[in-house]
């Protein structure tokens, strides 16, 4: 769907607003409106604004954990995440960064999604003064709208550069057709939103505010995180990156950890919903989202996580029809500290809904020439919907869910996504601290180190420490969405990623099958074609091209220019 037909469709329709629940997927510039409720006489009351708020929720929920299109593509396409099997859509399963400048190999679902929430936030914002409620809850509205708002361009400028930037809502169908700002002013208004939120919103926990709304907190983390990210991605050297946004990440995490009303998880596993049923909006939460087992509510992301054909935790069935498209690459896993808790956060063995117990054979011997998922009692390798292809990547605990009723919620899992956490304030102050003078922010960074269970680092020069923390950060946010673009602002994305796609390459040319004589029965499935481009620090994705033909005020990304390969991809 189009970026002006997504806009023209929540302009023209209040019942999207009042129910949440009709945006639902795509039309046309010619489809009939849904309703023919005048706007102006829907905004009246507190209820009406709270409705066009949760709104602006729902679709921030639906962009940011659109798994199969942004999520898992994004970890795939670094050495922690992998590909599990061919599907239907070959651009899916890019992990080998073949064909990228294709103008339909782009994020077209965060494209649509954001201008959606981007239209949602900007309604509440042009409403709301004209309604009768208290001025301090009025002030909370508009905070939260403008962190949803500012949150959304934070994603559209990291992956499309300078993007369209609309500040007021529509209003019937004039105007739709916005030119793209430069990346400067739209980085100028993520930061003045979230100032501007910031002043509104109350610190978390305040009697009165819901625990799980963007708080202050959640204004300064992501404030910490914007600055850093923008200070590195603009310097090839991140130890030349510009002083004045470091010190304003550092300062800003800071606020954050002098609120006081955030702290680490004892144990990391129990910010998970597989280990702790009451992980939801915990102490080590800044901001996530929020998941229920019911229609319309539940998560997608244990769909494309999850080990296919179903498991079982502690005797019962897990809820969910899984899919397991995606996993956490063996590489990664190789990278962990054996006494590191964070492991557990992996599925290396589990018994199936119908009584087969599973184990992932790591190839420690390298004998066999791929990892895969085997049977405890006969080693056959796991069959994906009989077409002979081999499971052959982790699974990732962080969107299970063991809790939900089967008989009722069977596909309908429920954890929630976490977006800002605790641990990424302390590591986004680590890193900005040490970037401004050597050696500082060790606290922090072993802070989280030392909660896995690892003894505490030492002091360090100014290169290892930074490189502490970026290993560390990778160890703590695999499946968060975070890898890509920590990879991609520090200048080691494409190095990395060509690497991990030639070693599977590798164990795929080596035609190891899992049935003998049938076609695809490959042990290593190599899910992309070979390797053609390797991305720079100054890649950007290209504009979806319903957007392009739509708005003739669009202009296209220029062609990326490749770093050199370092392997024959034969």
């Amino acid at each position: 769907m189009k970026m002006i037909t997504a806009i023209k469709k929540f302009a023209a329709s209040v019942a999207v607003v009042m129910m949440a629940l009709v945006y639902t997927g795509c039309t046309n510039l010619d489809e009939s409106p849904y309703t023919f409720i005048d706007p102006n006489m829907f905004y009246k009351t507190e209820g009406d604004i709270n409705a066009a708020l949760n709104n602006a929720y729902r679709t921030f929920r639906n962009m940011a954990t659109s798994s199969r299109n942004y999520v898992a593509p994004l970890e795939i396409l670094t050495d922690q995440g992998e590909a599990n099997y061919r599907k239907e859509t070959q651009n899916h399963y890019r992990n080998t960064w073949s064909d990228m400048e294709n103008i339909n190999n782009t994020f077209s679902d965060l494209w649509n999604k954001g201008y959606a929430t981007i239209n949602n936030a900007n309604i509440v914002l042009g409403r709301v003064d004209a309604i009768d409620m208290d001025e301090k809850k009025k002030e909370w509205v508009k905070g939260q709208a403008l962190f949803l708002r500012a949150y959304v361009y934070y994603h559209l400028v990291r992956i499309y550069g300078g993007c369209p930037m609309p500040l007021t809502y529509t209003d019937g169908l004039e105007g739709l057709k916005v030119p793209r700002e430069e990346a400067a002013t739209v980085w100028a208004q993520i930061f003045q939103d979230l100032k501007d939120a910031a002043a509104k919103l109350p610190v978390r926990g305040t009697a009165g505010y819901d625990v799980w709304r963007v708080s202050s907190g959640a204004c300064y983390a992501l404030l910490g995180e914007a600055y850093l990210y923008k200070a590195t991605i603009s310097s090839e050297d991140n130890f030349g990156a510009n002083k004045e946004e470091l010190q304003l990440s550092k300062d800003y995490s800071e606020m954050v950890i002098k609120q006081n009303v955030y702290s680490l998880m004892p144990d990391y596993n129990d910010n998970w919903y597989w280990f702790n049923q009451n992980a939801k909006n915990n102490q080590e939460s800044v901001f996530e989202l929020q998941f229920f087992n019911g229609d319309g509510g539940n998560s997608g992301m244990a769909i494309d996580f999850g080990p296919y054909g179903g498991m079982k935790k502690d005797g019962n069935i897990v809820a969910g029809a899984y899919y397991c498209r995606y996993g956490v690459s063996t590489d990664h896993y190789n990278t962990y500290d054996k006494n590191d808790d964070r492991l557990k956060t992996f599925l290396t063995q589990f018994t199936d809904k119908k009584d087969v117990e599973w184990i992932f054979d790591f190839d420690e011997d390298g004998t066999v020439g791929g990892e895969y998922w085997k049977r405890v009692d006969n080693g056959e390798a796991m069959d994906i919907e009989g077409r002979g292809y081999a499971c052959s990547t982790l699974f990732n605990l962080k969107y299970f869910d063991p809790w939900a009723d089967v008989s009722l919620y069977n596909s309908l899992p429920a954890p929630n996504y976490p977006l800002l956490r605790y641990s990424e304030v302390l590591l986004n102050y680590a890193e900005a601290a040490n970037l401004l003078k050597a050696g500082d922010g060790l606290d922090e960074l072993n802070a989280v180190h030392t909660r896995a269970g690892l003894t505490a680092l030492p002091a360090m020069d100014q290169k290892t420490m930074d490189e502490a923390i970026l290993q560390e950060r990778s160890w703590e946010f695999v499946g968060e969405c975070k890898a890509y673009y920590d990879q991609l602002r520090k200048g080691v994305l494409g190095e990395r990623a060509e690497k991990a796609a030639y070693r599977n390459y590798s164990i795929y040319k080596k035609n190891i099958e899992m049935q003998p004589g049938t076609a695809n029965s490959r042990l290593k499935v190599f899910c992309c074609y070979p390797m053609t481009h390797k991305p720079t620090k100054s890649w950007l994705w290209k504009i979806p091209s319903g957007d392009m033909s739509s708005n003739s005020l669009l202009e296209q990304n220029p062609e990326n220019v490749s770093a050199p390969l370092t392997y024959s991809w034969n």
